[in-house]
């Protein structure tokens, strides 16, 4: 998986862990929940003392934060007596300054030729990564011994591919209701041995459902009313919460029993789906009451439209969240991964979003239905990538367009990148038929230029939307993060690929 597709769950990862100052809570009744650890303000003089620790190392139960002050003990614009935030600001004008200074974010710096190396690098490794999971495809693909058959043809490989997008193409063309818990699982089916079986899945949204409306009655929320819903969405995802039910005891006497649902978790372990492309997915999250930030909000989204409500999928740079609309009409934005609302502006000036890119809509302007079906084109488009490669390129171009069509400013970023996907595929396997060995003899080769010609434009095209990738240094310190609160996942014997029931019932 080529490095600027990691950012992806890197961000969401490090979202999940980092503190934010901005959060407000909805404007709708609250019950009593206990202070988060990052809502407590304040300071204290013994933040600013210094220890004796002669080894210099960092002790057993150590935060991630004390790993972050560690590697960054030579870091100038790092101070030991700083809050996580305090660190996180100074950390991220020290980026900015070194992005001003580097051509690869400053386009003032950049000459024709520096242009044309950066571009080479880029395809270059993305067509190593490429090379080696087509090498993986093979390998795992490969057959020996008397009962050895050829492998089918592309069409009979990705026929459930094909029904699919047959059905998500009726979906967006009025022939079929709009579903999005149909789509979800249409797109994972197709990738096959999904968590949970058509019936499980069905059963455990159903189930999720009637425990939020029973809830919501409980503490006297209007079921009808989309404020109090996606509140009470918020609430089922992110906090241990209960409702009452009167059932028969033993006796056939009424008796009052409680029903806890457990909040969802973000899942560290193979969090960018390296190992297993399920880790993506809605079903897995449902199954296990793990996730990331992919499926954490399309469980948030499939809850709301089955209790009549509206949400939206929007995205940030390498990252989704959910929008929703409040009493007044405005727009909130809410944070499954770590079960926040925060603000467009905490977006824009921790993720590095351009004015270009606000201007073109690809970062957070809120998606409607069809356009959600679109990203979930886009997603089944991905896990053909990472099944079959490029077999099929009519089938990947069909959805592709499909997707591009349900955005008529033609600013879905997502579109492009898997045209550059689709083109990189293609030039590798024209590079290994002819034997090219590196993009400079490309070219000699006119099959393999044309192709080249195309993804330099799609590049170009992703350029003037306003994408630009998340800075080198800033990538480094988050992943230094996710790996940490992997390792504590991994010492406190989390499995979140274990399938388990969410629902607690006490007696």
């Amino acid at each position: 998986m080529n490095k600027s597709y990691l950012y992806l769950m890197v961000v969401c990862a490090v979202l999940n862990f980092c503190t934010v100052s901005e959060a407000q809570t909805p404007n709708i009744p609250q019950i009593p929940q206990p202070l988060h650890p990052s809502r407590i303000g304040g300071s204290s003089s013994i933040t600013n003392r210094t220890f004796s620790n002669p080894t210099k190392q960092i002790k057993m139960g150590a935060t991630a934060n004390d790993l972050l002050k560690q590697a960054q003990a030579a870091n100038p614009y790092y101070g030991y007596g700083n809050t996580p935030a305090e660190n996180q600001k100074v950390n991220e004008a020290r980026i900015r300054m070194q992005m001003a200074n580097d051509p690869a974010y400053n386009p003032s710096l950049r000459n024709a030729t520096a242009n044309r190396n950066m571009t080479h690098k880029n395809l270059e490794i993305l067509l190593q990564d490429i090379i080696i999971q087509e090498n993986q495809r093979i390998k795992s693909s490969r057959q020996t011994g008397p009962d050895y058959k050829p492998d089918k043809s592309p069409s009979q490989q990705t026929m459930a591919y094909s029904k699919a997008l047959d059905a998500l193409k009726d979906m967006l063309t009025g022939k079929r209701n709009i579903s999005l818990a149909d789509a979800y699982f249409l797109m994972e089916d197709a990738f096959g041995d999904p968590y949970l079986n058509e019936g499980e899945y069905k059963k455990i949204i159903n189930q999720s459902v009637q425990f939020i409306k029973k809830w919501m009655t409980q503490n006297s929320l209007n079921t009808r009313d989309n404020s109090a819903i996606n509140y009470a969405v918020q609430q089922f995802m992110g906090k241990e919460i209960h409702i009452y039910e009167t059932v028969q005891n033993t006796e056939g006497l009424p008796a009052i029993t409680t029903k806890v649902h457990k909040p969802f978790l973000y899942d560290y372990i193979d969090y960018a789906g390296e190992k297993d492309h399920r880790n993506y997915f809605l079903t897995k999250c449902l199954a296990t009451g793990m996730g990331q930030c992919n499926s954490l909000p399309a469980v948030y989204l499939v809850l709301v439209e089955a209790l009549g409500g509206k949400a939206h999928l929007a995205m940030a740079p390498q990252h989704a969240l959910i929008k929703y609309p409040d009493k007044d009409g405005t727009m909130r934005n809410y944070e499954p991964t770590s079960n926040w609302v925060i603000s467009d502006q905490w977006y824009l000036e921790h993720l590095f979003i351009t004015p270009k890119a606000i201007a073109s809509g690809i970062y957070l302007t809120p998606y409607n239905k069809k356009q959600i079906i679109a990203d979930i084109v886009l997603q089944l488009t991905y896990g053909y990538f990472r099944k079959f490669g490029a077999a099929d390129h009519h089938f990947i171009h069909e959805a592709i367009n499909l997707a591009k069509s349900q955005f008529p400013k033609d600013n879905n970023i997502a579109v492009y990148f898997s045209y550059s996907n689709l083109y990189a595929y293609q030039l590798a396997q024209v590079m290994r038929k002819h034997s090219i060995p590196t993009v400079d003899d490309i070219a000699r080769y006119p099959e393999a230029q044309n192709i080249y010609k195309k993804w330099v434009i799609n590049e170009q095209k992703i350029t003037q939307l306003g994408y630009q990738e998340i800075p080198e240094a800033l990538y480094e310190t988050m992943l230094r993060t996710q790996e940490f609160r992997g390792q504590q996942q991994e010492e406190l014997n989390i499995d979140g690929k274990v399938k388990r029931s969410q629902f607690i019932h006490i007696k």
